[in-house]
């Protein structure tokens, strides 16, 4: 197949990602991983892609087996055969992927960055020492601070050692734009403006799931400098995303095939109200919240300490099933 030129613009694609019985999951199989990558450039017509995204490495010893193993080897196998120009990788966890960035392996990180997760302890240009002072005052957890500190350790990090960073889940899931739980919710603007705005990002991958969702998201693109500001999110003192699903099936896979994102979304829009479309909708899973075994598994990948267990025992209890 033809190599791709330079204005079709950047092509990345995962090495550790695999479906298994029509479900998202993570494997550090190399022949698994080997086929796998092979099947995606065939698929999308193309020799290589610019950036090859080793996938979602948060805990210390997945963290071990992708550096130090295997995986590394086949990463580096692909990247001198020209089949990838950069080797990335992707997490959730600062200490993880400080690790990452310091074994000189790889050239780009993905990384979740947001209001929401960024914002504790974050100072405008315009606050002063003192106001800096008083937020670190209001925080809610002592460990909060720490969590922030290596956040921004990170961030300073790839800049210093020149790692393209790309901030993923920029709005949280979807969660920073429709939460009940703020006053007022920030704009996709506003929350693309604060990640951009972060030190060392080179760029921001927003999920959509529709066109107006898209739109919403390239009003950036023409926004007025009101309509970027973000001030109002670093004073809000409210964010709190332990327990909420980020929809991101970092879960998976279910022993018994339950779609746990897809299921948590419909529980959480039934917890306001449950209409006859959204009973449809569930009725349509192939695999319903009542049939979990509470075997735990899911719970142990959660990037966001969500209590799957129980909300799957809610949704058995909302639905009837």
């Amino acid at each position: 197949s033809p190599l791709r030129t330079a204005h079709e613009g950047l092509l990345a694609g995962h090495l550790g990602v695999t479906l298994k019985k029509g479900q998202y999951t993570r494997t550090r199989n190399v022949d698994i991983c080997r086929d796998d990558f092979h099947d995606f450039l065939k698929r999308f017509k193309t020799d290589y892609v610019d950036v090859m995204m080793l996938h979602n490495v948060d805990e210390d010893a997945d963290m071990d087996e992708v550096l130090k193993g295997k995986f590394m080897d086949l990463a580096q196998e692909l990247k001198a055969q020209g089949k990838a120009r950069y080797i990335g990788l992707s997490s959730h966890e600062a200490p993880a992927a400080i690790r990452a960035v310091q074994s000189g392996l790889v050239d780009v990180l993905m990384f979740s960055m947001n209001p929401a997760f960024d914002v504790l302890g974050h100072i405008s240009p315009d606050n002063t020492e003192e106001d800096a002072e008083k937020r670190k005052a209001e925080l809610a957890r002592e460990d909060n601070e720490r969590v922030f500190s290596k956040r921004k350790e990170l961030y300073n990090l790839c800049m210093r050692e020149q790692i393209g960073l790309v901030a993923m889940k920029p709005f949280a899931g979807g969660w920073l734009l429709s939460t009940q739980k703020l006053k007022k919710a920030p704009t996709a603007v506003q929350c693309l403006s604060f990640t951009l705005a972060q030190p060392g990002v080179s760029t921001v991958v927003p999920g959509v799931k529709s066109l107006w969702e898209l739109d919403d998201v390239l009003r950036y693109v023409s926004a007025s400098v009101e309509e970027r500001d973000y001030s109002d999110l670093v004073k809000n003192n409210e964010w709190d995303l332990e327990g909420s699903c980020m929809y991101c099936n970092h879960c998976l896979p279910c022993p018994v095939q339950i779609n746990i994102a897809e299921t948590n979304k419909l529980i959480d829009i039934a917890s306001f109200e449950i209409t006859p479309l959204l009973k449809k909708q569930y009725e349509a899973l192939d695999v319903h919240a009542g049939e979990c075994t509470a075997c735990g598994q899911c719970e142990t990948r959660c990037p966001f300490g969500v209590e799957i267990i129980s909300k799957m025992q809610q949704g058995a209890a909302l639905f009837g099933k």
